[in-house]
C-alpha cells in the first residue's frame, strides 16, 4: 500500500506526500486544541509566534516550513546518496513525525529551526571531497548560527558542526577558521541593530546563559507515549541492522550515518532545556529518525511488515490528531 509508493522513487512518491501534506493542513485548520505549547521566552516566540494569533496563517507557516524541511530531507537523503535513490521513505517519516509534533494553535519554534539546521548539514555533506568547499562551509556556519536566534537549544549543534567536519574532511585551519566566520556573522549582525535600536542586546549571551540555567526534565504528554515508544523500538532496530548490515557500501553513506549518530547523541541535552516537552523532542530528532527508520524499511524484503510499520505510525499520529479534536 504506502511501502509500495514510497520505494519508487520521486514519480511514485510526489503525489502522495502532497495529498499527506494537504490533508494533515486541512485538518488542522479545525482541530479545537493544541496538546502541548512552546512557551519558553526565547526571541522567536516572545516577537514573533507571540505576535500572529490568525489560526489559519499559523497552520500555513507551519506547513510551509514542513514542506521546505520535507524537500531539504530529500536532497540530504537522496541527492547525497546517504540512502538508495528510490527511497522516499524518510522524507515520509520526517513529515509524520512534523505534523505530528504540530501544536496548529502556536508558530512551532523547533519546525522553523530544523529548516535551517537540515540546509547546514546539506551544505557540510556537499562538501565532502570538494577541494574547494570555504563557501559551503561558511554558509552552513551561518544558517546553523541563525537557527539559534529561532531555539536558543540550537547551540548545542554547534559543537556537532566541527565533529562534522572532522568527519567528512580533513582537518584544514582555513576551513575552521571560515566556519567560526559563519558562525560570528548573525551574531554580529544582531549586535549592530540591538545597538543602534537600543534594544534587546547581547540576547545570545543571555539567551545561552538561561538555556543552561534552566536545565531540567521535560514534560511528557500520555498522547505522544505510542509515537515515542514505537519511534524507540524502530530506532534500535535500525541500529541494530546497520551493525549487522554494515552502514552503507560507500564511504559517504558510512560517514554521514556517524554524523548522524553523533547528531543523536549531542541532541540528549536537548532533553533538559527550559520548556522542552515530547514533541519538542521528536522534532529534535527528527533528522536522524527519519533516515535511519527510513533506511531501515526501504532494506525490508516484506513489503507488508513494511506496510504494517506505517501504519501503526499513522495510528499514532492519528492518537494526537483525535486527542487535538477533544475525541480522547
Amino acid at each position: 500500500m504506502f511501502a509500495s509508493v514510497l520505494n519508487k522513487g520521486i514519480r511514485g512518491g510526489i503525489a502522495f506526500l502532497g495529498a499527506f501534506l494537504f490533508i494533515c493542513a486541512l485538518t488542522s485548520c479545525f482541530s479545537f486544541k493544541g496538546i502541548e505549547f512552546n512557551n519558553y521566552p526565547n526571541l522567536f516566540y516572545n516577537f514573533y509566534a507571540n505576535k500572529i494569533q490568525s489560526k489559519f496563517l499559523i497552520v500555513a507557516l507551519n506547513y510551509s516550513f514542513i514542506a521546505l524541511g520535507a524537500i531539504i530531507i530529500s536532497f540530504i537523503a537522496v541527492k547525497q546518496e546517504v540512502v538508495e535513490k528510490q527511497n522516499y521513505f524518510p522524507v515520509f517519516i520526517f513529515m509524520l513525525l512534523s505534523v505530528a509534533c504540530l501544536n496548529p494553535f502556536q508558530l512551532s519554534p523547533q519546525i522553523f529551526t530544523n529548516v535551517f539546521v537540515l540546509y547546514a548539514v546539506y551544505k557540510l555533506l556537499k562538501t565532502y571531497r570538494e577541494e574547494n568547499s570555504l563557501n559551503q562551509i561558511y554558509v552552513a556556519a551561518f544558517w546553523l548560527s541563525v537557527s539559534s536566534f529561532i531555539s536558543i537549544s540550537s547551540i548545542i549543534n554547534f559543537p556537532l558542526f566541527f565533529i562534522t567536519l572532522l568527519i567528512l574532511r580533513p582537518f584544514y585551519w582555513r576551513e575552521w577558521l571560515v566556519a567560526l566566520l559563519g558562525f560570528a556573522s548573525p551574531l554580529m549582525l544582531f549586535e549592530c541593530v540591538a545597538y543602534l535600536s537600543d534594544f534587546n542586546q547581547w540576547y545570545f549571551i543571555k539567551a545561552a546563559q538561561l538555556f543552561f540555567n534552566s536545565l531540567k526534565l521535560p514534560s511528557f504528554s500520555e498522547y505522544y507515549v505510542p509515537l515515542s515508544l514505537l519511534l524507540t523500538v524502530l530506532f534500535i532496530l535500525s541500529l541494530f541492522s546497520n551493525i549487522i548490515n554494515g552502514f552503507g557500501n560507500t564511504v559517504k553513506k558510512q560517514r554521514t550515518k556517524s554524523f548522524l549518530l553523533w547528531f543523536a547523541f549531542m541532541s540528549i541535552f536537548g532533553f533538559f532545556s527550559g520548556g522542552s516537552n515530547t514533541s519538542g523532542i521528536i522534532l529534535t530528532y527528527a533528522l536522524p529518525l527519519s533516515i535511519f527508520i527510513g533506511d531501515f524499511l526501504f532494506s525490508l524484503k516484506q513489503i507488508k511488515i513494511a506496510n504494517t510499520i506505517l501504519t501503526l505510525l499513522l495510528f499514532c499520529a492519528l492518537v494526537v490528531f483525535l486527542a487535538e479534536y477533544n475525541v480522547l
